[in-house]
Formats: structure tokens, sequence, C-alpha cells
């Protein structure tokens, strides 16, 4: 037997089963954060964006005085526009826009908030955007603000060259009140003079509005953008936390961990039966012996008698680890396929603590083996005859205490009417005791007897975690298989189940899983090969008409 259990997926198939299992992980949190940022959405207020564009320049000051190339001039494109963008967050300038655009409710702070400006990636632009509920509000913002702009760096530029021109009008005026008009010292503040003034020119006409806003868009809200983030966040969130539930679930999800754990062969792969058979306490080989559902029992009677041509088994008991994983249902189902091939098959119930069989059968579980043990009754009287209907029959109807009537196997015309017949014996009268009471000396000596007088003794047990009735009954029976239900078994009780099974006796055959999804693929190669026993109407006038 293995020791680990490889729990994490590995392979692309893997994942796929995972997703397909946690699939309302992964379709519910998508639906419902697209539907809530809709939602969301539809209930702001609709907000208007307008923006203007500003072409900036950059004049160096010193190149323009003295016509050196000035070092500065080769500072970083983007670094520059930053900072011209940074001033332009300027709230003395935003409080010249907000008293000259004159717009109701709006102040220097609504509007720094509601006002961005970045600059352009490829070109010395800056885009100055301003956001409203009124689109008509948003223009004749943006485009204040653009002009407002431009003549706020204008004077920012040229402060110091007018302070400067100041200063040197004031020392001309002094040279003329001292009669040195003509002097060189006149000449050169008349030079300075005229050459500050070409320079404040050509740094005045560093910004300038190269485009007016002229519509506004709408921004808020974007209802269909919203949606469709809030589904792609909501898939993210939903994919994670699927892989988190799985990565938290420790059932047992595929047939090859059971196989490392237990070491056993896997005999049949079957689905849970439909839930309206559930619900009835029916068996599918009996409900609707022709469906897909039924073809995997037949599978699993061929596995087994494949499987036993070495072994020999005559009687064959099967348990799980714990309740609810179908054991039941399972070699009920397998009993009856059995008979329906022609075996002569006996179908014992030894599931003292929770007898179930009887059940499928619609007869009475008293009396039974326990009856028997103690002698009640004999084994003949215990047993009952379960005549099995044609495949078009939907379900058996034993008569009295479940044997054929005399004359019930032919039809008028001696043709058979019946396609097979199990015995059946239920587990009776319960002992206060089951445990003490299957250790009887007398319970294997049943089992024989019922070895003797046919093909196959099939045995229903209890689980064998549970309680310690399987060890006690696999000294009474040749062999044994294990059902496993992939919704039921977790990983710790897959490594008991398989420490438990080495202290049996029985030869163990296999492992059947149940609860398996059904794929599709295996609904297409059974219908494309046409499978179903069921006459056609054709065939069934033909048939009526040979009787």
């Amino acid at each position: 037997m293995a020791e680990g259990l490889p729990n994490r997926p590995t392979t692309v198939a893997d994942y796929a089963a995972t997703m397909r299992r946690r699939k309302w992980f992964i379709i519910g949190p998508p639906v419902v954060a697209g539907l809530a940022a809709f939602a969301l959405s539809a209930t702001q207020s609709p907000l208007y964006q307008a923006t203007a564009k500003v072409l900036v320049k950059r004049t160096s000051f010193v190149s323009a005085i003295s016509n050196v190339q000035d070092p500065s001039s080769f500072t970083d494109p983007t670094r520059f526009l930053q900072t011209e963008a940074s001033i332009a967050r300027s709230p003395e300038l935003a409080a010249r826009v907000v008293a000259k655009a004159a717009v109701p409710g709006e102040t220097v702070v609504s509007f720094l908030d509601e006002s961005r400006v970045n600059p352009e990636s490829t070109a010395d632009v800056l885009d100055v955007s301003v956001s409203n509920r009124d689109p008509g509000y948003a223009e004749r913002l943006a485009n204040i603000y653009a002009t407002e702009f431009t003549r706020y760096t204008t004077e920012l530029d040229t402060a110091r060259i007018n302070e400067t021109l100041r200063t040197l009008s004031v020392r001309a005026k002094e040279l003329r009140a001292e009669g040195a008009a003509g002097s060189v010292a006149y000449a050169t503040v008349i030079q300075n003079q005229s050459q500050l003034v070409t320079v404040g020119k050509l740094l005045a006409d560093n910004t300038s509005v190269l485009q007016q806003a002229e519509e506004a868009v709408k921004v808020r809200p974007r209802l269909l953008r919203n949606g469709v983030l809030g589904v792609l966040l909501g898939g993210l969130l939903g994919v994670g936390l699927a892989f988190l539930r799985e990565a938290l679930d420790r059932r047992v999800r595929s047939e090859h961990e059971v196989n490392d754990v237990l070491g056993l062969a896997v005999l049949a792969r079957i689905p849970s039966p439909p839930r309206k058979l559930r619900k009835a306490n029916q068996l599918i080989m009996l409900a609707d012996p022709t469906s897909i559902h039924a073809e995997t029992i037949r599978k699993l009677r061929t596995s087994i008698e494949f499987v036993n041509l070495e072994h020999g088994a005559r009687t064959i008991m099967v348990t799980s680890a714990v309740p609810q994983e179908g054991k039941s249902t399972t070699i009920a189902n397998l009993a009856v396929s059995l008979a329906r091939a022609g075996r002569r098959v006996a179908l014992v119930d030894l599931d003292l603590r929770r007898p179930f069989l009887n059940r499928f059968f619609g007869v009475r579980d008293r009396p039974g083996i326990t009856d028997v043990v103690v002698n009640r009754v004999s084994l003949a009287d215990a047993i009952r005859s379960i005549a099995l209907r044609p495949a078009e029959a939907s379900y058996p109807e034993p008569q009295g205490n479940g044997r054929r009537p005399p004359g019930s196997a032919t039809g008028s015309n001696g043709r058979s009417t019946l396609n097979g017949v199990l015995e059946f014996l239920p587990a009776g009268t319960i002992p206060p005791s089951a445990g003490e009471f299957l250790e009887h000396e007398r319970i294997g000596a049943v089992i024989d007897e019922l070895g003797d007088q046919f093909d196959v003794v099939l045995v229903d047990s209890p689980p064998l975690l549970s309680f310690g009735d399987v060890t006690t009954l696999s000294d009474k029976v040749d062999a044994l298989f294990v059902v496993v239900s992939l919704t039921v078994m977790q990983r710790p009780l897959l490594d008991e189940l398989g420490r438990q099974l080495e202290n049996c006796r029985a030869t163990p055959l296999g492992c059947v899983l149940t609860s398996v999804e059904q794929h599709e693929s295996y609904r297409y190669l059974y219908e494309a090969y046409g499978y179903d026993v069921r006459p056609q109407p054709k065939a069934e006038d033909e048939l009526r008409q040979a009787r």
C-alpha cells in the first residue's frame, strides 16, 4: 500500500476537473460582481469631462540674452512638462479660474479635486481636464483654466524681467537728470532695456492654448466598463476561491488516489443513480435496465467474473469504509445483473446494523438469515425468489413471500416471460448484539450451504471502519470487494480503509468507484454504437406475430 497521496492537481486535466467540480465558485462571483458593479454604477450621478490642450515651449532665458546654449535646456522633457503641470495646480491659479468662471457652488478646493493637468508623452503639450455634473460648465472651466494658465506662467516667467526693467528705467531718468544722456553709461542702460524687452516678449509666448475644449464627454457612470471590470475581478476571485476550496477539501477525487492507497484494481466506475430512483428506493437494473447507468453495472459484472477466474470464489462480500457510499445499491444491482445473465445467484443481507436490501425488492425482512442461524426457520423457507421481468418491464412484483407462483415463469404458449430469478435472503430478526451474533459459527455454515447451491453468493456487510463486523465475516467468505464513493471518501478515511483491509482474510478482488461524474464522452460512445436492448415498435409487432 502506498504511503502518500497526490492531493494537488498536476496536469491540465486535473485543473479542468477541479474547475468543473467548483463551477459555482467560478461562475457565481463574476456574475454577482458584474451585477453589483452595474447596479452601483447606475446609482451614480452623471459626470462630464472637458479637456483643453496647452502648448509649452522650452525657451531659455540665458540663451535669449547671451546667445549661448543654456545647459538647463538639456533637461529631460518629461521632467520639464511635469514641472509645468505642478505649477498649473497652484491654488492661486485655481482661485483665478473659479472667480472668472463664476460657476455656482464651485470653490477652489472642489475645483482642484475635479481638475487634472497631465503631460503628454509624445509632445510638449499639457492636457487640462475639468469634470463637472453639467457638460457646459465642464467646457467653460476647462477653457478658462487653460487660458489663465498661459497668463499665469507668463507672469511668473517675466516677473524678474519686469522688475529689472523698472530698475533700469529709474537709472535712465537719473542719468538724464544729471545731464549724462550722451554718456556711455546711459547708452548701456538703454541697450539693456531693449534686450530685456525682447526677452520678455519671447518668454510671454512660452505657453499658448493649442486646442479649446469643444465637447464634454460622459465619464460617469460607465455602466458597461464597470460591469466588465466587475466580471473580470469576480472571475479572478472565483478561480482563487475554487482552488482554495479544493486545497481545503480532503475528499478523494480520482481513482489514482484510491489505487495508490488501496493497491486494488478498479472494477467499475458507477455514477450516482437518478434522483427519482434514489427517492423511490429502486434499482437501475430493475427500473431501467437498458439505460447508460445500467451499462456500468454490466461492466462491473464482467470485471468481477474476469478477476474471479483466477480465484474461483463463490461467496463474495461487499463493504465500504463508511455509510452512504452505495454498497447496498451496488451489490443489489450486481446480483440482478448476474441473475439476468443466467447465473444462479443468492443475495444475502448481513448488514445487521442497517439492513436495507429488502426495500429494493419490496419484500418483508423476516424471516431471514438470523432466523436460519438460530434454527427458527429453515433456509428454504427464509429465501425469497425474486422473479426478474424482461427488460421492458419496469419492476418485479413478488407475490406472497417472494417465491415465484407455479406457472408464472411461462406464458400460455409455453414461452418464458421471465429473465432470470434472483434468490434473496434478508437479514431477518435483528439480534440485540449484532457484532457478537456475526461470530456465530452457523453463519459460516449457512453461507457455505448457499455456496454449494448457487453459482455466486453475494453478501452485503456493514461499513468496515464503523464496525468490526467485516473482519469477522471475512473469514466466512471467499472474496470481497470495496465500494468507494468519491463524494464521501476523505483521504484520512482512505488511509485507514487500506490498513483495515490488510486485516481481512478474504481475497480482495478490487474496488468499485461510485458517485463518479458521468462525462459526455461516455454517453457519446454508448449511443454511437446504438446499444439499446429495448425492442423497437416493428420488432415488437414481429414478436407478437411469432407468438
